[in-house]
């Protein structure tokens, strides 16, 4: 009568580890998934607003944008070309432009281009290549190389796609005066290319931009916005394919591969059942210090982290289950159960890695 409690009360506990590894894995797998896609979701129309004329900038309201029907300002056409992207580090959180930058204009009363800045960078060397006048209107070109501050948005690293945007604007006009238009024949060079992503051109555009600040005049009022036009082109970045996804995490699901396989030892053999364990644990823990240190130092959980921490928790459930089943077959003689608490392990957690390894990637990219 004893041992038949005693058989009942390891069958429930059995039971219980099954169905709590299933919740486990449905709401890891739901949760996560979720939180990927709405990500992905979040970043194309922040995207799709930096390129958007109409969308307004923020802080500026729609009466802001508008350009005073008492103002004529020159209109300049600006064009670019991209030639290079010498450099671009995620983690650093800057990239490095070399490209060819033009503008078209009537009138003489301004020096256009000569005093161009790039927003959020430095331009780094500026070269005047061609200056001309033809039926009036006035052409000038130039070479110039700029380093950009760009926070990048590395939620789903490795998998991740990024907006790069060359924002030029003239500091000594603002929008009433001066006109940014885009001009026909921008575009990115073929050269102009980044490790592991595809580059495209996104698109031009002007945008008004605002500086909410006075810079301590005090004939100025407090609320005062000095608002410029800005010329915008962007680049777009995206993973062409799933390699470097796979390169990262090859040793990962090797070692949870030999994680979850321990399940077909006897757990009496406590030397190779427990010891593959804590290898394993141990290459995921190696895999996890790599795939951070190619990212900044920031507090986002990227799929990269969560990849890594949910492949620990895999591992460090297979060494419980590996010390419940111990307890089952030596402590209370119970061989058979034991098997089949392995048995059934061994397809909990092999479905649920590839089921959580498919669904939140997968979410994270589509």
């Amino acid at each position: 009568m004893e041992q038949a409690s005693r058989f009942g009360s390891d069958r429930r506990l059995v039971i219980l580890w099954t169905l709590a590894m299933v919740a486990l894995n449905v709401l890891a797998v739901a949760s996560l998934s979720t939180a990927m896609s709405r990500n992905r979701h979040e970043a194309v129309r922040r995207h799709t607003e930096r390129l958007d004329p109409v969308a307004p900038e923020s802080g500026l309201t729609k009466e802001e944008t508008t350009i005073p029907a008492d103002a004529h300002p020159v209109e300049v056409r600006v064009g670019m070309y991209v030639d290079r992207i010498s450099a671009l580090s995620l983690k650093d959180s800057t990239w490095t432009v070399d490209f060819f930058i033009w503008f078209r204009w009537r009138g003489d009363a301004m020096n256009i281009g000569e005093d161009f800045v790039v927003v959020d960078g430095t331009v780094d060397t500026r070269t005047k290549e061609a200056e001309f006048v033809e039926d009036g209107e006035q052409y000038v070109r130039y070479r110039a190389t700029a380093t950009i501050t760009k926070f990048f948005d590395v939620t789903r690293f490795p998998l991740d796609d990024h907006l790069l945007t060359i924002s030029i604007e003239d500091p000594e006009f603002q929008r009433n005066e001066l006109l940014f238009l885009p001009d026909e024949g921008s575009e990115v060079s073929s050269r102009a290319g980044v490790s592991a992503y595809r580059v495209a051109l996104a698109g031009v555009v002007e945008k008004p931009h605002a500086y909410k600040t006075r810079r301590g005049d005090p004939r100025l009022p407090s609320n005062y916005k000095s608002i410029h036009s800005q010329f915008r082109l962007g680049i777009s970045l995206s993973r062409p394919d799933w390699g470097f996804f796979f390169k990262l995490f090859q040793g990962l699901f090797a070692a949870l591969a030999v994680a979850i396989a321990v399940f077909f030892i006897k757990p009496t053999h406590v030397d190779p059942r427990f010891g593959l364990g804590v290898g394993a644990f141990f290459a995921a823990a190696a895999n996890a210090y790599v795939t951070s240190s190619l990212i900044p130092d920031t507090g986002v959980m990227t799929l990269a982290d969560i990849i890594n921490g949910v492949a620990l928790v895999t591992i460090f459930l297979t060494v419980v289950q590996s010390i419940v089943s111990l307890h089952v077959f030596d402590n209370r003689g119970e061989e058979a159960l034991s098997r089949t608490y392995d048995h059934f392990s061994f397809w909990l957690f092999a479905m649920g890695t590839i089921t959580f390894n498919v669904a939140v990637p997968l979410a994270a990219a589509w």
